[in-house]
């Protein structure tokens, strides 16, 4: 039978790396008896975790959805990684549900993963519940930890629920919102009141009743976490099951369905109303592509009700497809389901031209979704086939991956011939590659990758050169004189044409020119190809006989090399925009590693109770900085970073680079 949408609840739930959150989803499914036994993360057996690259490293990688019925509401929890390398997965399982549950381990407090998780939280509107996990273990305050949690995310963060005893003699949490006032812990007093002041926080009306003496009913306090003005603290320990019967009874009582949460925005402004009765339309936020079955895509339906062997259109890439049967996925299991309304999520397999991003709509009703925003890849490796039959499968590798993977890119720089991917770490890198083994046969090594220098000039110069060649019979003739000038960086090649007289006739300039662009694949400092420079042919010769356009593109690009060997050529390499976010016990150690970096601090700002550190560093820095962070930092500090601009090389970094270079270029010889 279809699903009533009001009872739809879609739930991503997040948090730092090894805040509990797989413990708290295999103890939801145990308890709603969606799995036969508890799973574990530690054993093995987690019904979340089951992937092998997540059995081996005991982290969760992959968001994958996982259903369970409770109180007469069909939940789909969305299990994400925490850990920074895969925070892809986490950004797309955000996108794809209603609300959320941001999981805080009491042990460590609120760090830095867990205030970039919220902010995305808060720049999507999206209701959530904090639950406090790990309170049983020492030195921990149940109490204090909710102060941290007010102090970061403010007073909207209200306990519902409190520990009974201490550490590990916790035996049960009571209810804050249902329990009689003689049972709530003494730390605890006022924390009915200060819910219900919270809960009316922003209605006039609920106000008004507050301040009559009336209690607000449950209903209106759902309506006020559904708006995002009331966030719930609940507490426990998933692997001892405290707790987490009040998880479940919030996600269905307090967390908001696709039909409160109202009218969903298309691109163009346009909305879609979340009724099953509505035009279908569902964006795709996840592809698994499998070697044998194809790829597999996971959609979130936002209106309407698809169905098996629908005829839908891509309104993202225009053509049509036609739905297929429509999958459950639970874990490693996939059940068969007639239709799916607004909210729930089916993966389809066997579509014709469908990806990430991609919306799926009604053709009746044309209508496209705003893509999800991936972060940008910070970390790079150069690939390195171990054979010929790994380099002809390398392709096919990574178009598989593009597809499942919008962290990921990869590209073959055509000045360093090296094929470097890039992705959000190490981690993240070695995951790929070791699936890649695994799933395809193909082996790599990794390898810090060549830096893309280029070379340009400083100053004005001419350079000449007379191409002449006999050899009996017709010979082979051309003189070119140059001008070179620097231009302004990023501004690239100008060729301008000054000649005059007939000193060379007009249909062998376009062959000087090539000269110099072909002049331009390697410079006269280190062989890198040279950029920002405007060349200015105004002077040359000609033979009535010997003269074609072999012997004008040979002078032109001579009178190029010539001309910049006398310019003050120098050395340029890439520069990142780099931004570190780290508390402030660490703010000492970022900056001083970024200037020992060759950095330039450019600024700090203090966001989401977090230093911000902006800076300026040469790429040749940055290539190991992911995991040297992380070590720094012991997990708590996370960077962006995207490419800025080129920039002079400094004289003594100049030297080893060239001397390397030179080195290179004679082994290369010499074999």
């Amino acid at each position: 039978m279809p699903v009533d949408t009001a009872k739809v609840r879609t739930v991503a739930i997040v948090g730092h790396a090894s805040a509990g959150k797989t413990s708290l989803v295999d103890a939801l499914l145990f308890l709603a008896k969606a799995v036969p036994a508890r799973g574990s993360t530690a054993k093995g057996n987690s019904a979340a975790d089951n992937l092998p690259e997540e059995v081996d490293r005991k982290i969760t990688i992959n968001a994958k959805p996982l259903w369970l019925q409770a109180d007469g509401c069909a939940v789909t929890l969305l299990d994400t990684p925490g850990f920074p390398d895969f925070l892809g997965q986490t950004t797309a399982a955000i996108r794809a549900a209603d609300s959320a549950i941001v999981v805080v381990d009491a042990v460590n407090g609120i760090e830095v993963g867990t205030r970039r998780l919220w902010r995305w939280l808060e720049d999507q509107n999206k209701p959530r519940i904090i639950v406090v996990t790990k309170i049983d273990k020492e030195n921990t305050d149940f109490a204090k930890t909710v102060q941290q949690i007010q102090d970061v995310f403010g007073k909207k963060c209200v306990p519902f629920a409190a520990p009974v005893g201490r550490e590990s003699s916790f035996s049960k949490t009571v209810n804050l919102l249902t329990c009689a006032d003689a049972d709530v812990p003494a730390e605890f007093a006022g924390a009915k009141d200060a819910l219900q002041e919270a809960a009316a926080a922003d209605d006039e009306k609920l106000i008004e009743k507050y301040f009559g003496g009336e209690k607000l009913t449950p209903q209106e306090i759902a309506g006020s976490v559904a708006k995002g003005v009331l966030v719930p603290i609940l507490c426990g320990f998933a692997d001892k099951d405290i707790g987490v019967a009040d998880v479940l009874s919030a996600i269905t009582g307090l967390l908001p369905s696709p039909a409160d949460r109202g009218p969903v925005a298309a691109e163009d402004g346009a909305t879609v109303e979340p009724k099953a009765g509505a035009s279908f339309s569902g964006l795709v936020f996840k592809v698994i592509v499998d070697p044998y079955a194809g790829a597999l895509a996971y959609l979130r339906v936002e209106s309407g009700t698809l169905k098996a062997d629908m005829d839908v259109i891509n309104g993202t890439r225009g053509g049509k497809e036609r739905i297929p049967q429509l999958l459950r996925i639970m874990g490693k299991n996939q059940t068969t389901v007639a239709e799916a309304g607004p909210g729930e999520i089916v993966a389809l397999a066997k579509l014709k031209d469908t990806q990430i991003n991609d919306t799926l709509c009604d053709s009746s009703k044309p209508v496209k979704f705003a893509p999800i925003n991936f972060p940008k890849p910070i970390a790079y490796a150069a690939v390195h086939p171990h054979t010929q039959k790994d380099e002809e499968k390398i392709s096919t590798a990574l178009h598989r991956t593009e597809a499942e993977d919008k962290t990921f890119h990869a590209v073959r720089n055509p000045n360093t011939k090296e094929l470097v991917i890039a992705g959000m770490g190490d981690t993240h890198l070695m995951v790929i590659v070791d699936g890649w083994k695994r799933k395809l046969g193909v082996s790599v090594d990794l390898s810090v990758p060549k830096v893309d220098y280029k070379e340009t000039i400083t100053a004005r110069a001419e350079g000449h050169y007379k191409h002449k060649k006999q050899s009996g019979g017709r010979g082979q003739y051309g003189e070119a004189s140059l001008k070179l000038a620097p231009r302004e960086r990023g501004a690239g090649f100008e060729f301008v044409d000054e000649v005059v007289g007939g000193a060379i006739p007009r249909n062998f300039i376009p062959a000087v020119e090539k000269g110099c662009v072909e002049a331009l694949l390697g410079g006269t400092v280190a062989g890198y190809p040279v950029v920002d420079v405007q060349a200015t042919v105004y002077d040359g010769s000609y033979h009535d006989v010997d003269s074609n356009e072999l012997s004008f593109k040979i002078s032109g690009l001579q009178a190029f090399k010539d001309a910049m060997q006398k310019a003050r050529p120098v050395l340029l390499e890439p520069v990142m925009n780099v931004a570190v976010s780290v508390t402030d016990q660490y703010m000492g150690d970022i900056t001083g590693d970024l200037n020992h970096r060759r950095g330039r601090i450019m600024g700090v700002e203090s966001a989401d109770g977090l230093q911000c550190i902006k800076a300026q560093v040469p790429q040749s820095e940055m290539f190991k900085y992911a995991s040297e962070l992380r070590s720094m930092t012991g997990g708590r500090g996370t960077f962006e970073m995207e490419f800025s601009h080129y920039e002079t090389v400094p004289a003594h970094i100049a030297q080893k680079v060239v001397a390397e270079a030179q080195a290179a270029k004679k082994l290369q010889q010499e074999s």
